[in-house]
């Protein structure tokens, strides 16, 4: 059960990460999609920051830091889905337009790690440590 839950610390890690990577690498581009207060390239950035931090996180092997990582990538793919279907408008509150109504490479990578980073630190949020005590025959 512990090696379960340590495999699945890292696969969530590491899918962060990756989403993390993808967010940066595209980042560049994106600076040419402003907002009033931020361009959507710097929204990429923050995201990548939030995913490494998450990852982090991981370290500590607690529950609630699992849990954190599978939300911050429930919110990374909530907004890659929908912001691939609805063009939301953001414009009063200072952020950019935003609406990709296109599935690239880097969109789906981003995507599936997010989802896997989801179903991974759920699962490993949920596991529950086995009490210590003595081996039973």
């Amino acid at each position: 059960m512990r090696a379960l839950r340590i495999a699945l610390l890292i696969i969530t890690a590491i899918a962060l990460v990756v989403n993390a990577v993808v967010h940066l690498r595209l980042a560049g581009p994106f600076d040419a999609i402003t907002g009033a207060l931020v361009s959507q390239g710097t929204l990429f950035r923050i995201q990548a920051a939030v995913n490494i931090a998450a990852a982090l996180l991981l370290i500590s092997r607690t529950r609630w830091a699992s849990a954190l990582a599978a939300l911050v990538a429930a919110g990374g793919l909530a907004l890659v889905v929908i912001t691939t279907l609805v063009p939301l408008d953001l414009s009063p509150i200072g952020l950019p337009f935003l609406f990709e109504p296109i599935w690239y490479a880097d969109k789906v990578i981003a995507a599936l790690v997010q989802a896997i980073a989801l179903a991974a630190g759920l699962a490993a949020a949920l596991l529950r440590p086995r009490p210590a005590g003595p081996v039973q025959p």
